[in-house]
């Protein structure tokens, strides 16, 4: 392949970093507004982790077909497909008036994510070859935590449920014009013709394929936690109902943490180590121990210091190299990126799900 970087790159990361901040925002906004959706909806914790975690379903369902289509047809029909009924999803949920209509709408929400996640690394390799390739994806997963802090401030202070669903909908309105205002075939996308029997068998059989895999399931589920679930479970800590605001607050001050360290410490972990196995494996180890400790101490200064500093710092480091995985397995073919990305992103939303 003769890689070069082309002007118009730049125009495709931000495109897709809008629209992956919209569709984040319209997945998140319902754990800003816990208590309310709760209680709006007539449904138990349980019931409302299912609401959160509805979205990931759909990816785990439909991650490959999305990857492996992407390989046969192209990257831009499988997204005007999946971000269009995305969009419907969005608008569904803004005439949700019981638990299941909430419900079915927030499953279809998930069919945008599925593409994206399962052709993000593919789209990167394509336009950001090389080193580049460790910002771009920094930047875009830096993308997931700027929405998903935006959702918790919002729907942390919004008095009205369905004002949440709406501003969802018009944010997932203009991601897909930015996105389709730039987007662009690149020059060396490549189409696999072979049968999609012999496609999956031939990457299914490389074991690396599943271990980048179970790499994804173990991350997200764990930064799922720190994400989707944030603003309740300090809530519950602080053990007052009436802190929600605080803990929303608190929850947004990490996510932009984390969405600037998200662009920085690749990088930064680029240009000090040759071999980045050992920073990962610390980086993993610290989030870990540092989440699961937390909600053992009581509230205090340490709940602060953990959500505030050690883990954005350390988990932004964890998530952009996960993503980057797929273009970086030994004696792959370009035309398989996609497929391997969508059963990487299968798993990822497999952990997020289960979560």
């Amino acid at each position: 392949m003769n890689e070069k970087l082309l002007p118009w790159r730049w125009a495709i990361l931000i495109g897709m970093t809008i629209l992956l901040i919209s569709l984040q925002f319209s997945f998140i906004i319902p754990g800003g507004a816990a208590l309310l959706v709760m209680q709006v909806y007539e449904c138990e914790p349980m019931a409302f982790s299912m609401i959160m975690s509805i979205p990931y379903l759909s990816g785990v369902l439909l991650c490959v077909a999305g990857g492996v289509l992407a390989d046969r047809i192209g990257l831009g029909k499988v997204f005007f497909v999946s971000f269009a009924i995305a969009a419907l999803g969005a608008l569904g949920r803004c005439f949700a008036l019981d638990y299941w209509s909430l419900f079915i709408a927030s499953f279809f929400m998930g069919t945008g994510v599925a593409a994206l996640n399962a052709n993000s690394a593919k789209l990167l390799r394509l336009w950001f070859p090389g080193t580049a390739n460790s910002f771009a994806m920094g930047v875009y997963t830096a993308g997931m935590s700027a929405g998903a802090a935006l959702a918790i401030y919002v729907g942390s202070h919004l008095p009205e449920i369905h004002q949440a669903w709406w501003i969802s909908f018009v944010l997932i309105v203009i991601g897909l014009i930015a996105w389709f205002s730039v987007y662009r075939k690149h020059p060396n996308e490549r189409r696999s013709s072979e049968p999609v029997s012999a496609l999956l068998k031939e990457v299914l059989k490389d074991k690396n394929v599943w271990a980048i895999g179970i790499v994804a399931f173990l991350v997200f589920g764990m930064t799922n936690v720190n994400g989707s679930y944030m603003v309740p479970a300090v809530t519950a800590l602080m053990g007052d109902s009436a802190s929600t605001s605080i803990a929303g607050d608190m929850s947004t001050i990490n996510t932009l943490v984390t969405c600037i360290a998200s662009m920085v410490m690749p990088v930064v972990f680029a240009k000090l180590f040759r071999n980045m196995r050992a920073p990962f494996i610390i980086c993993l180890i610290v989030t870990g121990l540092t989440l699961a400790i937390t909600f053992f101490v009581p509230y205090g200064l340490w709940t602060w210091i953990a959500f505030l500093v050690i883990l954005p710092i350390f988990m932004a480091a964890i998530m952009p190299f996960t993503k980057m995985l797929p273009v970086l397995l030994p004696d792959v073919k370009p035309e398989h990126y996609g497929v391997i990305g969508g059963i990487q992103a299968t798993f990822q939303n497999i952990g997020m799900f289960l979560i």
